[in-house]
């Protein structure tokens, strides 16, 4: 029975006689005392940290039960607890209690009654955990970006910067010369262009052309700047991001690498890179998914300021004309 077991921990999972074969109880299995087998565990692949791992699978585990033994690559768990299962598939928990590496995709049973082999189902939320404290700060870029994007849809819309019937009112108001309505229009109006129109109306009879155009183009230019900071936001994410991925793979590589350092060369070891690899690039592909669709958001709300600021320049230079007009009727109507 020993020897059994010791071929089952040392070359990988090898059923004994009669796993698999329909009909038959898998006796051996059974019968193994579990101690026995966490010791020989130990033994061949380290003690175990006793972590818990949460599992999903698609394969059948109706016969999984509490207690049974499983192996992945480098690792030895025993089955702590079920959440549910069925021929459709299941969760349970797993205790590492030989080896440190993490599970694979493929268990393979050493004791107990549960299916021979299970192919486990990684979920986001495996890979998220898999890429370390580094994609905790990639995730807080995904949600800033989504606050930035939906907070664009509403202030990058030319109804809010420059809505046609503010433009209507205070161009009408201007045309008649009723400077007092066009200055509560522009007082009410909180957009952009309401805001380069109070700078219109600001000191009005006491400034020329000149001082009214260089108001305008000092408003217009900090307004425009205030309302390209969601922009610049976007632009710091869509770089920072997959410099945090680059960040947290070299910083997975370093330590994959330095935990088979003083291993021989085998295929356990060539296995265990090829998996801290795998696990290390998680969040090159979590900075990449989150850099790539904010570059996307950056270049659709940069073009709709930048056709909305066109239109308040060309407002601008009909409503100067109109306010030109009114200076000229104004001076003629000064007594000589």
């Amino acid at each position: 029975m020993a020897l059994s077991l010791t071929a089952a921990s040392q070359t990988g999972p090898a059923p004994a006689k009669g796993i698999g074969e329909p009909g038959r109880l898998d006796l051996e299995s059974v019968l193994t005392d579990v101690s026995d087998l966490v010791k020989l565990a130990a033994e061949d692949e380290g003690p175990g940290d006793n972590r818990q791992f949460t599992i999903n699978t698609d394969d059948d585990v109706t016969s999984l039960e509490v207690g049974d033994i499983y192996k992945t690559e480098r690792s030895v768990f025993k089955i702590v607890a079920i959440r549910n299962k069925g021929a459709a598939g299941g969760k349970f928990v797993a205790q590492r209690i030989g080896g440190r590496a993490p599970p694979g995709r493929k268990w393979s049973r050493v004791s107990g009654l549960g299916p021979v082999t299970i192919v486990s189902r990684e979920t986001l939320w495996d890979l998220y955990k898999a890429g370390g404290v580094v994609m905790h700060p990639i995730a807080l870029c995904m949600v800033a970006t989504i606050i930035i994007a939906l907070n664009s849809l509403w202030v990058y819309r030319r109804g809010r910067q420059c809505p046609a019937s503010f433009v209507e009112a205070a161009q009408r108001a201007l045309q008649e010369g009723d400077l007092p309505r066009f200055e509560d229009l522009a007082r009410r109006e909180r957009g952009l262009f309401g805001h380069i129109c109070r700078a219109m109306a600001a000191k009005f009879h006491a400034s020329t052309m000149e001082d009214i155009r260089a108001r305008c183009e000092i408003e217009a230019g900090r307004q425009v700047g205030l309302l390209r900071i969601p922009l610049r936001a976007l632009n710091f994410i869509s770089a920072v991001a997959p410099l945090l991925g680059l960040f947290g793979t070299v910083v997975g590589m370093v330590t994959c690498f330095e935990s088979i350092a003083f291993e021989a060369a085998s295929a356990s070891k060539a296995v265990t890179l090829a998996a801290g690899i795998r696990v290390a690039l998680f969040t090159t592909v979590g900075g990449l998914a989150v850099a790539i669709p904010t570059l996307f958001i950056l270049f659709i709300f940069n073009s709709r300021l930048n056709a909305i600021v066109s239109d308040c320049e060309l407002l601008t230079e009909q409503f100067l004309h109109e306010i030109s007009v009114m200076k000229r009727d104004e001076a003629a109507a000064r007594p000589a």
